[in-house]
């Protein structure tokens, strides 16, 4: 009897591990086979996921993360290293079974989207040339007469937030009406429910997991910022923001730049510097303390503290607080209102309050995107901008 319970119990356990071990085959095959179907489709893969497949990948096939941590500058070692040492002790199996469920995931999306893409082809074409211009940079140019120009953030699905090349049409823009002999007046506002998010943040977490010359973007980020700001210090003409929405971080410090502030009843102001690893820009750093006393500028300026529009106007920030339900009406009278006074007497006088500053907030300008290109290259930075990723690919 013994023996007979012995060799039933020995035939089990050998079962057992021959479908374990057959387990084990299948697992790695299916595995393997993921691999190449991905390396073999044209599957188009985001940064986050990418990382997220590599980590995957090195649990899988060599286990818990035992290599030393990249150094600073070598963003995307950092950042493969962060998504790998971040799955701690996920067993090699566990990780070989994600590894191919993020990958059908991504293949019967992208089919998904394949049939969606093809069904929306020919709507795209009727109207690509119609929206063109504005779709290419997000920025609507409207000539409302020989004296007045409006610039229109439009990229309303992303709260407005400025990317590079809408930096660059900006630029572009400034330099346009700067030397436009009949113009007086150049007015900005947001479309949608946002005045502007500020910086696209997803430019800096992009750069962070695909550029490999890391000082070479960070020196082109820090040319294009200091000469954005410059745009704004020299700019002759009058310039007016017409603050529709909540406004954040660029769009809220170069504020103290303009020649007039009003803002809809619903406008909140904040500047997220510290709060992502950054430093002040826009001359904020010496014109809020002017505008607002030391004590309220810090407020704003190290401690992310959101104003309202009443707020904002009590610290020097808003020139005047209009009822949302009439923002466009009080917009437009305040615009014919501007218009109507003398134009070589208001232009003339605005040369001369530049005149006094303007040397100075050039050297502010230039220290301040020093200090940001030394923030950039931070730890503190990194991790913020790993932390944007993840809450955005959740979000």
């Amino acid at each position: 009897m013994k023996s007979s319970l012995s060799l039933f119990r020995s035939l089990k356990l050998n079962n057992f591990i021959i479908r374990y071990a057959s387990n084990e085959v299948s697992l790695g095959t299916d595995f393997e086979k993921a691999k190449s179907r991905l390396e073999s489709s044209s599957t188009q893969v985001d940064n986050e996921t990418k990382l997220k497949l590599y980590g995957l990948y090195k649990q899988a096939t060599q286990g818990i993360c035992a290599t030393t941590k990249p150094g600073l500058t070598d963003f995307i070692g950092r950042a493969k290293w962060t998504a790998w040492s971040s799955l701690g002790k996920m067993n090699q199996q566990d990780a070989q079974k994600q590894y191919i469920q993020v990958i059908e995931q991504l293949i019967s999306s992208s089919t998904s989207n394949d049939k969606i893409d093809s069904n929306a082809v020919s709507k795209n074409e009727e109207t690509k040339s119609v929206k063109d211009q504005s779709t290419t940079e997000h920025i609507e140019l409207i000539k409302k007469s020989s004296l007045h120009w409006e610039i229109v953030l439009n990229r309303p699905e992303k709260y407005n937030a400025i990317t590079r090349p809408m930096y660059e049409r900006i630029i572009e823009i400034l330099d346009q009406a700067g030397q436009d002999k009949e113009l007086v007046l150049l007015t900005m506002t947001g479309k949608g429910k946002f005045y502007s998010a500020g910086t696209d943040l997803a430019d800096f977490a992009k750069m962070a997991t695909s550029t490999s010359n890391l000082k070479q973007s960070v020196e082109l980020g820090q040319t294009m910022l200091e000469k954005f700001v410059g745009k704004y210090i020299d700019f002759p003409k009058i310039l007016i923001g017409f603050i529709n929405g909540p406004a954040v971080g660029i769009s809220v410090s170069t504020l103290g730049l303009f020649d007039g502030v009003y803002a809809s009843s619903g406008a909140t102001f904040s500047l997220p510097f510290t709060r992502t690893a950054q430093s002040a820009e826009g001359c904020s750093s010496f014109i809020f303390p002017s505008l607002m006393g030391s004590l309220h500028a810090k407020d704003i300026l190290l401690f992310d503290r959101k104003l309202t529009a009443e707020e904002a106007q009590q610290r020097g920030l808003v020139t005047k607080i209009i009822d949302e339900k009439f923002f466009l009406e009080e917009k437009d009278k305040i615009c014919q209102q501007i218009l109507s006074l003398p134009k070589g007497s208001l232009l003339t006088s605005k040369s001369l309050i530049q005149k006094w500053t303007k040397e100075t907030l050039h050297r502010v300008n230039t220290h301040e995107v020093e200090t940001l290109k030394q923030r950039w290259l931070t730890e503190e930075f990194v991790q913020a901008m790993m932390e944007f990723m993840r809450g955005r690919k959740k979000n």
